[in-house]
């Protein structure tokens, strides 16, 4: 079995990461531009990773990165690094989701 490729990018080129820039954006929608970072805990990042797992993407096919974990790693393994599974209505991409 072959491991992952990776692939680099050149750094002024954006059209080569189209998907971390699309990260990026999903980023900005909970942690917008001038948002304080040293005053987000653990929890705070904990719960954006969830939800943020949980988003549908295009690729692939519309699944969650939480899905083709589970597929790829199993369930037993994500529930150990405490990552958990968010039902897509209530899956929040905006700065609410740190003030609830």
């Amino acid at each position: 079995m072959r491991g992952p490729a990776f692939f680099y990018c050149d750094p002024i080129r954006s059209n080569q990461k189209a998907g971390i820039e699309n990260v990026h954006t999903m980023l900005r929608m909970i942690l917008p531009k001038g948002t304080v970072f040293t005053d987000l805990t653990q929890w705070d990042i904990r719960k954006y990773v969830d939800h943020f797992n949980n988003a549908p993407r295009k690729n692939p096919g519309g699944r969650t990165p939480y899905e083709m974990a589970v597929k790829l790693i199993g369930l037993e393994i994500l529930e150990k690094m405490q990552l958990r599974f968010i039902a897509p209505d209530q899956v929040t991409l905006s700065p609410k989701l740190l003030r609830n």
